[in-house]
């Protein structure tokens, strides 16, 4: 497996990370950043002859790359600095860590997760615990075969200055940014601070701080016939305000005062730290998937904690995901996709996020059929695209992303995509934990959720058809897009696309099921009107003669798109059996959907040379968060096997990731296999869907 690609590796809820992996480029520490930083991670060991050996994690500039040599010494040349081929680098990529070796020197990253405690149910000390900003870094070298001793070391250079401060002894050392990211170590090494490694290595002054240099770092001693290892925290920590629009602080400060704490308390919690990383990679070790399967969800997972913050809103704590390299916040149509990711580990955050799109990004709104904006209707409620951008709120009502007069393009408004959003994730939310409170305190909303799809299919009840047909007033005009905004019409398009007919109606069963539990069988009786209509509209679509149902019904068009089968997902995370049976309710609509999928799913439609799944057969664009989610969907409920078919699409889905996105870490957004937008993104950890419901280990302080 290729070992060069960049990777996340995060604290959850500190939107940090440490991102490093990509031989020959920029990487290292940074916070609230969407993409790589700007500096490089330096670890290696001198040898015998004095030479530096480094892992290729960092970007040489003009002058570095005459020092170093790639192998070694050439023609005679003498050389005091050695890039390890990449030939001899070993990775292994794991849940929660990720290690590299090569020539006795072992270098590993712990990030470690598990279930984060409700603020509402657990103890400060749980939550210090589940909210200490940092990660945990093992460097090691095996000296067993020398007779000299060797020096190893691990360092860090970013943009600004390093200090080093006061208060530290034999058994704590730490260096420091600005007191806002460091690194700390309780085993016995020798601190710097200087321009770069080697000088540092090699200084000939008698200060070990140089505070000019941006390198910072320890050095360690390995005796002859010694295997030595350092563990070392890396550190983050903002102080005071966090965001604007609404003054939030992270979560972290209500426990810790300073980075320093931050540092020696990792340190102190290590084992238990060190034991759930073990425990995660364990469980994913022994799901029943193939090595490419269990790359994707590392991957997605490392990439997802790196955008979450766990914030502090005046006592009340707030989730927010950041939207990759976009950095908008709770981007309501990622909500929905990681949904399945958060219900696995904390539920809680979904509720969190669930309610702050009703109390603060919820708006009502009319509807007009198309052609005819000046005559509206009564439309309804429905959630904003976003929360803001940049850790700064929007208005209430508002996002960052939408804006009116659009027809159907990029930043046009989703009103009716967002609707269904928030009914599928309330719908899986309460299924799986029965929140009674949840659900009875939102009765209201529910109410009018209904009320807003079945208007956005058409006021007229004599007119429905189950599928939306009518615009949001706010587009001014223009018309409704979809999450897959960059698209063409086959899937960028809201009216009458049936990827979101798909949407509207698992909304429908999640509204049924929800008003049945709340004694509303009035309304549940609507529901199920509705979500045979919209049953009855996809299985009319089929189009025998291409052998498909058309992405978009109206107009004659013939695109052909996976995603149709996406919204099967929600009944099944409910656990609503009978409407995913091939001898239910909706029998005709599932075995047409098998068919629909087996007539798209292959080479020149729906399928890339390489095996990789193509969403749309009119578009060379493909969310990788979705093909997963598809994919998922296919094998689960469709019951379409593929075999080498599906092996060989797993392979490309890991290559683009590995190759196609290798230093923008996990991305989502891909044209023939290159990353070309979401990069650096959370949206993909659709893939847990792949790994059978289990027990998750909670917490092993």
């Amino acid at each position: 497996m290729k070992t060069s690609f960049h990777a996340h590796h995060s604290p959850m809820g500190a939107h940090s990370s440490l991102t490093c992996g990509m031989h020959g480029a920029r990487g290292g520490m940074a916070m609230e950043k969407g993409q790589p930083a700007d500096g490089g991670v330096y670890v290696g060991y001198e040898d015998d002859q004095g030479v530096l050996n480094f892992l290729p994690l960092f970007a040489m500039n003009d002058d570095e790359r005459a020092r170093y040599v790639q192998g070694g010494p050439a023609n005679g040349a003498t050389t005091t600095e050695r890039v390890i081929p990449a030939v001899k680098i070993t990775r292994d990529y794991r849940w929660a860590t990720d290690v590299f070796r090569a020539e006795g020197l072992s270098f590993e990253i712990v990030a470690p997760f598990f279930a984060i405690p409700d603020p509402a149910t657990s103890s400060s000390a749980e939550q210090k615990y589940a909210s200490c900003p940092a990660s945990l870094i093992r460097v090691s070298y095996d000296n067993r075969k020398s007779k000299k001793s060797h020096r190893f070391f691990f360092a860090i250079r970013m943009d600004g200055r390093w200090a080093v401060p006061m208060g530290q002894d034999e058994h704590f050392k730490c260096l420091t940014q600005r007191d806002s990211m460091g690194l700390a170590t309780e085993d016995e090494v020798e601190t710097f601070v200087n321009f770069d490694v080697p000088l540092a290595m090699r200084r000939r002054h008698r200060t070990p701080h140089f505070l000019l240099g941006g390198t910072a770092g320890f050095i360690a001693e390995a005796k002859a016939g010694e295997s030595r290892e350092i563990l070392i925290s890396v550190g983050y920590f903002k102080q005071g305000q966090a965001t604007t629009g609404k003054a939030t602080k992270y979560w972290y400060t209500r426990y810790f005062s300073g980075l320093e704490e931050v540092l020696r308390y990792s340190l102190e919690m290590a084992p238990s730290y060190l034991a759930e990383a073990d425990a995660r990679d364990a469980e994913l070790a022994s799901a029943k998937l193939n090595d490419e399967q269990k790359f994707l969800i590392a991957h997605a997972t490392h990439s997802y904690w790196g955008s979450t913050e766990w914030l502090d809103d005046g006592g009340r704590p707030r989730w927010v995901v950041n939207e990759g390299e976009y950095l908008m916040m709770n981007t309501f149509d990622l909500t929905v996709d990681m949904l399945f990711f958060e219900m696995r580990f904390n539920p809680w955050t979904v509720r969190n996020v669930l309610d702050q799109f009703v109390r603060e990004y919820s708006y009502y709104d009319q509807v007009f059929e198309p052609g005819k904006p000046g005559k509206l209707h009564e439309g309804g409620i429905s959630f904003s695209h976003d929360m803001g951008v940049m850790n700064q709120f929007s208005p209430a009502g508002r996002s960052s992303y939408e804006v009116a007069g659009l027809d159907r393009e990029c930043f046009s408004f989703m009103t009716c995509e967002q609707l269904a959003n928030w009914v599928c994730c309330a719908g899986v939310y309460y299924a799986q934990t029965r929140d009674d409170d949840f659900l009875v305190r939102n009765r209201g909303i529910l109410e009018d959720c209904l009320r807003s799809l079945q208007h956005r299919d058409h006021p007229d009840p004599r007119k429905r058809t189950g599928i939306m047909k009518c615009e949001s007033s706010f587009t001014q005009g223009g018309g409704e897009i979809t999450t897959y905004d960059s698209l063409d019409h086959s899937l960028g398009q809201a009216r009458n696309n049936i990827y979101l007919a798909s949407k509207c109606w698992s909304s429908y069963l999640a509204l049924e099921f929800m008003f049945k539990t709340l004694g509303a069988d009035d309304k549940a009786s609507e529901c199920v009107k509705a979500a045979k209509l919209c049953a009855k509209s996809l299985v009319k679509g089929y189009d025998k003669k291409l052998g498909f149902i058309p992405a978009v019904l109206e107009a004659g068009n013939k695109s052909a798109i996976i995603p149709v089968i996406e919204g099967l997902i929600f009944p099944r995370e409910m656990g609503l059996k009978e409407a995913l049976s091939f001898n239910g309710p909706y029998a005709d609509l599932l075995k047409t959907m098998k068919l629909h999928l087996e007539h798209v799913l292959v080479p020149g439609v729906c399928l890339y040379p390489d095996g990789g799944w193509k969403l749309s057969s009119t578009a060379d664009n493909s969310w990788m968060s979705k093909i997963n989610l598809c994919q998922h969907v296919a094998r689960t409920i469709l019951g379409v096997k593929q075999g080498k078919a599906g092996a060989a699409a797993d392979h490309a889905h890991a290559e683009w990731e590995r190759n196609g996105s290798e230093f923008d870490a996990c991305s989502d957004q891909f044209k023939s296999g290159k990353a070309m937008g979401s990069k650096y993104y959370p949206r993909i950890v659709t893939n847990i869907l792949w790994m059978e419901k289990s027990t998750v280990i909670t917490t092993i302080q």
